[in-house]
This record gives C-alpha cells, structure tokens and sequence, in this order.
C-alpha cells in the first residue's frame, strides 16, 4: 500500500532513511540518502539529488532540499518497503553526459626528463671535376651541428654551421642560441635567448633575442582545444544511443530513462553531419540529424593561447654578418575562446621606431563556414597606417572555397619591416660585423645612412599594399578519381609592382595506386609568365617510386625523370635516386643511402651542363647519458636510454623491437614521442635464470628534444630453487598446499609438489599445510651462479 506523505507538525526532529529509489515507475538501481523532517516531509542534500539526476537548483552540495520544493516533481514514500516514488518531468531532471574526448588523468602520465645531451652532426663533402683521379679537387666541406643539454629543469640548446674549402677561410654560422623549460601542467613554455615571436594569419613574426613565454597545447597531446559536437535528446525507456559523424559510428553507449547528453563529439575538419540514434527494446529508433562546421582555428570557450615577447631583433639570420639591432622591441599575442562560434583575438608591438596594435575575431557562421576578420593600426615617426584583413572558409555543394584580402593603407608599419629598415641602415654602415654574438647600437648609426630603408630589403619586407587570395578545390563531378584545383593571386607590393597569378591544378588517381597531375599558371601581371607541368607518378612497391613530366615556360621545354626508393626508420634499410631533367640545361644526378644503427650515409655523382660534382654525407647523433655514449642517428625528438644492468636482453617499444642492450646492459631507443606515453618492454626469455626481473614493462614520456632513463630491476638471485616435495608414501605433496620457511618467507607448492621459494640459507626448515593436515621438512642450499638450482625429492614428514 502506497502512503502519501502528509504534512504534520509533530515533532521537530529528522529521522534519516535509506530509500530505494524509483523515477517514473523505473527502478534507479541506487539508494538515495534521504531525511524526513519534523512536519513529515522528506529532503535530501543538494548534492545526493543531482547523484540521482534530479535538479536541486542553484544551491550549496551541503544544503537540505525538501522534494516538495522542486518544481514539477511528485513522490510517494513507501513505508513498508522503504521506497521512494518520484515523477518528474523532463526539465526537473539532470542530463546524464557522456563525454568522449578521451580526455582522462589516468591516461595521462606526467612527461620527465633525465640529465644528458645530445649532440647532432650533418658531415657534407663535396668535389668538382671527379672524371679522373689527377683531375678531382675539393670544392667544400661543411658541417651542421646542433647541440643541446637537458635535465629536469630545462634544455640548452646551440646550433651552427661550419664551412670551409681550398679557395676560401672557414666559416662558422651561428644559429640557435637558447635554454627552454616548459611547465607541463600550465602548458606554458619559456624561452631564454634566440626565439620567433608569436604571430596570427594577419601578422608577421621575427626573430629576436631576449625571452618568451607562450602558450604551449603540443605539452598535452591528449587536450582538445577546438569546440566540439554537444548532442541530446531524452529515453522514454531504456535504449541504446548511436553517434555517427558522416554515416561513420563514433560512438555507442546503454542508457537509463530520461535526458541525456553526449559531449565532445569528434569531428573532422570542415562541413559534416552528425546523427543520434536512439533505439528501445522493441527495435523502435529515433533520429536526429545535426549539420556542422569544425574549424582547427577556433577555440573552445574557456581555452586561452597567448605570446609574450621582449629583446633586440635579429637580424641577417642564417649569414656571417647577423646581428643584434640595439632596438628593444616587445610583442603580445592573445586568443581566447568565447563561444563555441567565436573566437577572439590581439595583437600589439613595439619597437624599432614603430607602435602596432590589432584586434581581430574567427567566427563560425552556422554550419556554413568560417570567418576572420581583424584591424590594426601603426604609429611610426614618419606616419601612421592601417591594415584590414578578411578570410572566409566554406564548403558549398561539394566544393571547398577559401578566400583573404589583406590591405594596407597610408604608412603602415609593423616590426618586420621596421627591423628590416634597421637592417638596411646598418647594411650602408661600414661595420665590422665578424663574430658569434654581434650588437649594433641603432644611436651609433650615421643619419646619412637613413635613405637605405626606401629601397631593397625595407621594399621587400614592407607589408604589401594589397595581397587578395581565392581558392576552388573539388572533385570532378563525372569522376570521381579526379580533382580539380584553382587559385588567383592578386599582388599589389610596397613598390607597385602588380602580380596577378591565376593557377589551374588537375589530379587523377589511376590503376595500380599510379596518378596523374598537370598544372597550369599565367602570371597577367607585369612578368606575363606562363608555365605548364604535367605528370605521372607510379610506385613499385611500399618505398620505391617512378615518376615523369614535363613543364614549359618562357625559358623553354624541358622533360624529368626521376625514379627512387626512400630509406626505412629501422636500421639494417638503405634507399637510392636517379634524377634526369633534359632542356635549355640539363641535369642528371645519382646517390645511395644506407641507414645503420649508428647513423646515415649517403653518396651521389651530379652532372649540371659541363660541370660535375660528387658528394657525400654523414648524419647522426651522438648521445650522453645514464653514464653511457652512445651513436646513433640524427635525433629530433624525444628518446630513452634503457638501463637493466643485464647485455643480450631484447628491448621493444610499442611491441616493435628495437634494439639488444651492449655489453654494459644498456640501450638507446632514440624514436619516441614526447609528451606521449611510450610502451618499452623486455624478453625476459633472454634473460639468465638466476636473474629476478621486478617488471617487464615501462612506460616512457620523454620531454621535447630530451631523453629519459628508463631502468628495470634486474637482481641476480643467488638464494632461490625449485623444490620438490613428496609424501612419505612417494606421492607429491598436494597442489595448493601452503608452505613457509622456519622464520621466513611463504611459498605455494604448484604441480608435482614442486615449488619455487626465495631467500633460502644453508640449512632450511619448512612447514608445509594442506588439507589432509601438515608435514615438516628440511633441506640443504648450495648456490649455483647462471643456473636454477632443483633440489628434488624432499620428504615431508
């Protein structure tokens, strides 16, 4: 008999009930934790009626919430069962979410970095005129070195190139000059010494010196930035709920009665569908289809990427005579997420003479597309300007369409062109510029060198005037193995030299995995060029590849050639090329490469017109750490060095062997991912017999560019045997028998009474238990090293 509850002023005080629960006549398969206040009303805490998937309002977890105060909801309490019955409605109810981003803190492992470095080389040597050997001379040797060191706290990085030859003196190019520590839980990454200012499609970066703090998602692989799907609907009865993105199941999950949703749905790029299927017992469906747009350029809201810059510029970058300009310049740059269709965006310099600031905004415009829209303004010394910029992304009928329009008005200025107006100035200075780390002083300059910046590198450099870009790409509509492609370019620069450049692509896949291209472009601006290339590609095999074209412009015909095989990531691979290219001058060139453990290398012949050269190459690593060097080939991300104190022992990473630990039990596996966790394993198939291995398996997440060490416990164990037991009467102790040592450990008896026990002395006593009762036994233990000792026939008594 159901008992509605009456409101009654007896008594003052709670009384705490454990009640099943039932909503809308289905059993919630929970007990909810109510109370029945004085005036015979029941409650319940904030927190336990969202558990239940009831909506208590805006209140505190802690806060006392009488059912009857829930607007749309009813309930009977079942004394005599102790049941609760609760009606309510859809909007009284709280949606159960299933999220599937994937993002989960028990995937995700904390990334570590060990202490060592890394020193990479690329060894160049090449020759002219090799026809005979009295007739070969040295043309020039030249070496790329990148260097770095690394520990917990943060990598040091330098790179350079080093270049020397008969007929010249030896150059050393200074590069990258920087420390980085990145902090993976705030996903910020700080940068002390040579860095690339932070930017957006509407600015421009540059190198500076000085130090930098950014925004830095690749430090979480697993986040995902971008808005993403939300669906929901609501189960009259139990059903089964199906997501599909573009006809293609994501997604499929057993849910409850009432409302429900399902966030984060995966998405791929551009326009789409997505379907909710939900489906009852009876095999009754319900569909709901939703459009989409998904853009990699909008932001989740909540999500923030930001820059932040300041130093001198860096100028003539990659030369023997770069420098400092001593012009301190400072750069921001912000994004933030504000709806799932909006994302805002600024950025503001200055430096060099010059004041920049801009504001701009991605905007999803239903699920039809995608648009950028942003202003800036510059203050200089000799005037102001302005820049307006404006992109849209679509995908109408099958065709994808992509156009900008970028446009300066008056003086506009931004730090790459108001440093390369610096350059230019210091370019017309008679400055000795010789040396690794060179600083020009911007008041030291002559103002008669001033007039440098109207011309050359400032020209070049300048924002264009107008710069107006439009995209067509979709496949043929009465083949669909073929597509097509066009674009146009309008050109407008700084010194009103006009481009108009209209490019026409076709592309067609054929049999055998072979495909065919041709591209077509007139340049109607002040050059008048056109060309013409045309194609076909066929592969032989998984690595190895044959091509042929043609191409024809203002310089004349000419036909290519080219057939290679490219080498594979594993050791032991090797790859080739020949190259032919005949017209006004033709070119032919050969070259082999053989991929080892240890590095790369790689020699080639090349014939241009009357000239022939010959070369060779040497690329690799050479790693530092855990107290072993080892070679090995170039490295450029992250890497581990395993350590198990044992040689000849097989190490795989991600099932894959990779390598045999050397002599001192050890091994470098200088491919893995960093930020990502890695899967390294052992055979301990391999491993001696008297060695106790704690683990098997590890899991390595190695920092950007750094390496970590990955030990396995792996003791000799001296003191350890298989034993075997048997009865009085000759038959084996029973399986399952429990056994100990006299002031030691326990051990089980397996199969034929035989057992494995550890930590075994000289003379060993032992009580062993089993069903029929017990027995006492005592053994002798001599070690034996590299072997497993068996002591047989052991009779307890």
């Amino acid at each position: 008999m159901f008992v509605s509850v009456e409101r009654s002023r007896a008594g003052d005080e709670a009384n705490s009930l454990q009640l099943d629960v039932v909503i809308n006549s289905v059993p919630a398969q929970i007990i909810g934790s109510f109370v029945r206040l004085g005036d015979g009303r029941i409650a319940a805490t904030s927190e336990e009626l969202e558990s239940l998937g009831l909506h208590a309002g805006p209140r505190r977890p802690d806060d006392i919430v009488p059912l009857d105060d829930i607007p749309t909801l009813k309930y009977q309490y079942e004394e005599r069962t102790q049941k609760i019955l609760i009606t309510v409605d859809v909007v009284g109810r709280k949606p159960k979410n299933f999220d599937l981003s994937g993002n989960s803190k028990e995937q995700h492992q904390r990334a570590q970095a060990g202490l060592g470095a890394v020193l990479n080389y690329e060894l160049l040597s090449s020759t002219e005129s090799f026809w005979t050997l009295r007739s070969m001379s040295l043309a020039s040797t030249s070496a790329t070195l990148n260097a770095r060191a690394f520990s917990p706290y943060g990598t040091a990085e330098q790179s350079a190139i080093v270049r020397t030859g008969p007929q010249q003196a030896t150059e050393l190019v200074r590069l990258n000059s920087s420390y980085r520590y990145s902090d993976q839980e705030r996903l910020v990454s700080y940068v002390a010494g040579d860095a690339i200012n932070g930017g957006l499609a509407w600015s421009r970066p540059i190198r500076i010196g000085g130090l930098q703090a950014q925004s830095n998602f690749s430090l979480r692989p697993d986040l995902i930035t971008a808005p993403l799907a939300r669906l929901g609907g609501s189960a009259a009865v139990p059903s089964t709920v199906d997501v599909y993105v573009n006809n293609i199941k994501t997604f499929s999950q057993d849910v409850g009665t009432g409302p429900f949703s399902v966030s984060n749905v995966p998405l791929i790029s551009g326009a789409g569908t997505t379907q909710l299927v939900i489906r009852d017992s009876s095999g009754n469906e319900t569909k709901t289809v939703v459009p989409f747009y998904a853009s990699a350029s909008l932001l989740a809201p909540g999500v923030t990427s930001w820059s932040l810059e300041g130093g001198l510029p860096r100028l003539s970058y990659g030369a023997t005579n770069d420098f400092y300009a001593g012009s301190p310049i400072g750069a921001a740059t912000l994004r933030g997420g504000i709806f799932d269709w909006l994302t805002a965006e600024a950025h503001a310099e200055h430096g060099a003479g010059i004041t920049n600031g801009g504001a701009g905004a991605v905007v999803r415009t239903g699920t039809i597309g995608v648009a950028n829209l942003a202003i800036s303004g510059s203050n200089a010394g000799w005037g102001k300007g302005l820049q307006t910029y404006a992109s849209y992304e679509t995908q109408l009928f099958g065709l994808n369409i992509s156009a900008s329009s970028q446009h300066t008005f008056g003086a506009y200025e931004d730090l790459a062109s108001a440093t390369a107006r610096l350059q230019n100035i210091v370019a017309a200075t008679p400055n000795n510029l010789n040396g690794l780390f060179n600083y020009v002083p911007i008041t030291a300059l002559p103002v008669s060198s001033a007039f440098a910046y109207v011309t050359g590198i400032y020209n070049n450099a300048h924002a264009p005037v107008a710069l107006d870009r439009l995209t067509f790409s979709a496949p043929m509509p009465f083949d669909s193995k073929a597509g097509l492609s066009t674009s146009f370019v309008h050109l407008v620069d700084a010194s009103s030299n006009i481009s108009n450049i209209a490019t026409v692509s076709y592309t067609r896949s054929m049999p055998y995995n072979a495909s065919l291209f041709a591209t077509v472009f007139r340049d109607f601006g002040s050059t008048r060029n056109t060309g013409l290339f045309a194609g076909l590609s066929v592969p032989l095999g998984d690595s190895t590849s044959v091509s042929t074209g043609g191409s024809k412009g203002n310089s004349g015909t000419t036909g290519t050639v080219d057939a290679m095989r490219s080498p594979g990531l594993e050791p032991g691979s090797y790859g080739w090329r020949v190259h032919d290219t005949e017209g006004a001058m033709p070119y032919r060139a050969a070259s082999a490469s053989y991929r080892s453990t240890y590095g790369t290398i790689q020699a080639g012949a090349s014939q241009l017109g009357s000239s022939t050269t010959g070369s060779i190459e040497l690329r690799g690593s050479i790693v530092a750490m855990g107290g072993g060097v080892f070679p090995s080939n170039w490295i450029d991300d992250g890497f581990a060095v395993i350590k198990t104190g044992t040689p000849g022992v097989e190490v795989m990473n991600e099932n894959r062997t990779v390598g045999i630990t050397d002599a001192k039990g050890m091994l470098l596996v200088p491919t893995l991912r960093s930020y990502q966790n890695n899967k390294i394993t052992i055979d301990p198939t391999n491993i001696p017999v008297d060695i106790d291995v704690a683990s098997t398996h590890k899991i390595a997440a190695p920092t950007d560019r750094a390496g970590v060490l990955v030990s396995f416990d792996m003791r000799r164990d001296t003191t350890s045997a298989l034993v075997t037991f048997v009865r009085p009467g000759g038959g084996p102790v029973p399986v399952g028998a429990g056994g100990r040592i006299s002031g030691g450990d326990e051990f089980v008896v397996g199969y034929d009474g035989q057992a494995f026990i550890k930590n075994l002395s000289s003379v060993n006593e032992v009580d062993i238990e089993f069903v029929e009762g017990r027995c006492h036994a005592s053994f002798p233990f001599a070690p034996r090293p590299g072997e497993q000792v068996q002591i047989p026939q052991v009779e307890c008594k």
